[in-house]
């Protein structure tokens, strides 16, 4: 990009740490939307999933859970988890029902459908990691993710 008044190269924007990480987390998704596209038929709709919601499936207990319980599990608020749960239930990967202990809660569960997906995507997930540690060298995507843990930690 030039700059017009000057007729210059315009000076790039600072690359503070958000533009960082928003630019890795771009092409780590991209990298993980292509395996995930790469599946075959058997992964169970995988391939159309997005990171987020593998994450979800992936927390999601095979028994099922309370709205509010995978909320705090997933650190988001029961409303948002509602409309975020809803296109997965009528992808046929989660169930949505009212707990039979207590009739005003609402349980989460996986179908097999979404308990295979969460496979699929989790082998993806693993597989883009390996690649990724191969391309960046042991000891830097090592480093990178104790970082990251130590910062979601505190």
């Amino acid at each position: 990009m030039t700059d017009v008044k000057h007729d210059r190269p315009a000076p790039e924007p600072p690359a503070h740490v958000f533009v960082l990480l928003d630019h890795a987390m771009r092409r780590m998704r991209g990298d993980l939307t292509d395996r995930l596209r790469a599946l075959d038929d058997d992964a169970a709709g995988a391939a159309v999933l997005r990171s987020s919601q593998i994450r979800l499936l992936s927390l999601t207990p095979p028994d099922g859970m309370r709205v509010t319980d995978l909320a705090q599990r997933v650190g988001m608020t029961a409303q948002a988890l509602g409309e975020f749960v809803r296109p997965l239930v009528d992808q046929g990967l989660l169930t949505l029902e009212r707990d039979p202990a207590d009739r005003r809660a609402r349980l989460v569960t996986p179908t097999d459908r979404g308990r295979a997906a969460a496979r699929a995507g989790d082998a993806a997930v693993r597989a883009m990691e390996k690649a990724w540690r191969r391309r960046l060298g042991a000891a830097d995507w090592d480093t990178m993710r104790r970082v990251l843990r130590d910062l979601a930690e505190r």
